[in-house]
């Protein structure tokens, strides 16, 4: 394994967080971690790429580069509607009193930082193959990545609408119609999809160390910081009660009728 281009890209990681760190302190946002999310992974790809320039660095730069800027712009637009943190990070300022910025600085940016690491084997792995060529299952990892990434976009487009649009009584407070029908959040479940593909792109030598990634993500959406934060809100809504019913938190039943 090159060692020299894994410390750089963890040295990458710490800088680039920090640096968000003291943006968010200025603005007394934390909130614009999630923007800083999606952009790290372009970060981790484009070392990854330039470090061992080959096809497939090059392609999953491409797709990675992607993701991570349609994610990036989606959550970027959100956070310029509020004048206000979102509520998650504006009730942990709250708890963290007099002691904000520390706490600030390690529970959201260092421990995201550690996080995108763990999620970005597939792409750290990738960058340390000097075998370019694909597999079969490389190429079944790409088909699973467009699947789950053209899921997470149409749930995102279809929340979107559902916000936006003028409402009847008879619409409720709670997205449950097109993916949403099928599993209480589709975008989360595409996003898994997502890592679970580049986890079958990275296979190789290291598929072992690159599986952290989507074991990651996934156990992070269903169980700490997806599935519970959005729902912590609604847990006394009887509407979100009778849909939470017959409706799976984040893996799909699409034989809901």
């Amino acid at each position: 394994m090159n060692l020299d281009l894994l410390y750089i890209q963890l040295g990458a990681v710490f800088i680039y967080m920090h640096l968000w760190f003291v943006y968010a302190a200025i603005k007394k946002r934390n909130d614009i971690a999630d923007v800083a999310w999606g952009l790290g992974f372009v970060m981790l790809a484009t070392i990854g790429m330039v470090a061992n320039f080959n096809s497939r660095t090059i392609f999953v730069w491409v797709l990675v580069t992607f993701w991570g800027l349609r994610l990036a712009s989606h959550i970027y637009k959100r956070f310029k509607r509020h004048d206000e943190e979102d509520r998650r990070y504006l009730n942990w300022r709250k708890d963290w009193g007099k002691n904000w910025l520390f706490w600030s600085w390690l529970k959201v940016f260092m421990t995201q930082g550690f996080f995108m690491l763990l999620v970005a084997m597939p792409i750290i792995t990738i960058a340390q193959y000097q075998d370019a060529s694909w597999s079969f299952l490389n190429v079944i990892g790409v088909g699973l990545w467009l699947f789950g990434f053209i899921f997470e976009a149409i749930a995102d487009s279809q929340l979107k609408t559902f916000l936006t649009k003028p409402k009847k009584p008879s619409d409720g407070r709670i997205m449950k119609t097109g993916l949403w029908k099928y599993t209480r959040h589709p975008n989360y479940f595409g996003e898994s999809i997502i890592w679970w593909g580049m986890w079958l792109i990275a296979f190789g030598e290291y598929w072992w160390i690159a599986i952290l990634g989507p074991i990651t993500i996934t156990l992070l959406l269903r169980f700490v910081s997806g599935v519970p934060l959005a729902e912590a809100g609604f847990k006394d809504d009887q509407e979100f009660k009778e849909y939470a019913k017959k409706t799976p938190a984040m893996f799909p039943n699409f034989f809901i009728k």
